[in-house]
């Protein structure tokens, strides 16, 4: 067996390769995915197993799942601006061993030693966030909050699970601008909840295309048997939208707890919702480094924005999982988030912290 090799380290020389010798967008997913089927993989190494009885789920099979993220969830503390909502659909399918998805995960699991257990997973989803300044009712736009956005995406995703880990390869493509429909579904949705429309839409930001590469690993650690566990978190997102890194840990009381799902903003989320038993409550914090972010620091329709990225970006959250029937799975969640962008007027205390809720529903497919 070759030595231990970190993937976010292949990833990183990857795609700075792919950047640097002019590699068009469309094939940097399959740039990654060929240095880890390349990787010369031993024979004594079996595919990744279907997953315990104590994994989350039943992952291995097909299933659906919706995230929904809204200021609007937050109750008396909501406030409509910058990440306003968000949305996310995602299908999972089993990875067959002849697939690529397959072959890829053996090969992970070669760089990587996987839990015994194992199960590989395919994941495609399709999402879309808008982003909106601090007061929706202003006449002009204001040049020194966060600019007006839409981020519309489709992805897909090889995810390797087992009861006390979870790994995800992520590919996202997609578009910044007014080809995103966020003005549209935005505007729809206060309709219905019978809120004021954004008025700052005409100054959003200008179209760009978006691919972005996302690696996450978590990692559970047991406290008290399967009722209180600790999971660990890590992920790098690198693109043409943004650079950044997180880490994080999140506390959670419930029934037979396994896995390591947790709340995490629809864009960042793995998508599952199980967390081993009947129920669970959890609380968590998290610390983002950004180098670069499109959606605060791009050019704008009719004004020049006089923001940049807040390099550190930091989060704590409450949620709860339920699960009302074998085959479903529900989740709600608060999260509270410091300022992710720097301007004059937030040096001079403008702007306070933000909280959004989350909701998330899953069902297995029979």
């Amino acid at each position: 067996m070759q030595g231990s090799r970190s993937p976010v380290a292949v990833l990183l020389i990857v795609f700075l390769g792919a950047v640097l010798s002019g590699l068009p967008a469309p094939l940097l997913a399959q740039h990654v995915l060929a240095q880890i089927a390349q990787t010369p993989f031993p024979q004594g190494l079996a595919a990744p197993a279907r997953p315990e009885t104590s994994a989350p789920g039943k992952s291995a099979g097909r299933s659906l799942s919706v995230q929904f993220d809204n200021d609007e969830f937050a109750g008396l503390n909501r406030r409509d601006r910058w990440y306003s909502q968000a949305f996310r659909i995602h299908y999972f399918a089993a990875a067959t061993a002849d697939s690529w998805a397959g072959q890829a995960a053996r090969r992970w699991c070669d760089w990587q030693a996987c839990a015994p257990g194992t199960d590989a997973s395919r994941r495609w989803s399709l999402g879309q966030n808008a982003y909106t300044q601090n007061d929706r009712n202003l006449p002009a736009v204001d040049p020194y909050d966060r600019p007006t956005a839409g981020w519309l995406y489709a992805s897909g995703a090889l995810l390797l699970e087992s009861a006390s880990e979870t790994r995800m390869l992520e590919l996202q493509l997609g578009v910044i601008g007014p080809a995103s429909g966020a003005e549209r579904l935005q505007n729809q949705w206060h309709s219905l909840l019978g809120v004021d429309s954004v008025r700052g839409w005409s100054s959003q930001l200008r179209p760009r295309a978006g691919v972005q590469l996302q690696l996450l690993q978590e990692r559970r650690y047991p406290l008290l048997g399967d009722r209180l566990d600790l999971v660990g978190r890590a992920s790098l997102s690198i693109g043409s939208v943004s650079g950044q890194a997180s880490v994080g840990a999140v506390l959670r009381l419930g029934d037979r707890l396994a896995g390591t799902a947790t709340a995490a903003e629809a864009q960042a989320a793995t998508g599952r919702i199980a967390s081993g038993g009947l129920w669970s409550v959890q609380a968590g914090v998290a610390l983002r480094g950004v180098a670069y972010d499109r959606l605060i620091d791009g050019p704008a329709f009719g004004y020049d924005p006089q923001v940049r990225h807040a390099p550190w970006v930091g989060e704590v959250h409450l949620g709860a999982t339920l699960a009302p029937m074998p085959d479903w799975h529900l989740r709600f969640a608060l999260i509270r988030r410091s300022i992710d962008f720097d301007s004059s007027a937030v040096a001079q205390g403008r702007f306070k912290a933000q909280t959004f809720g989350v909701i998330q529903a899953s069902v297995v497919l029979r």
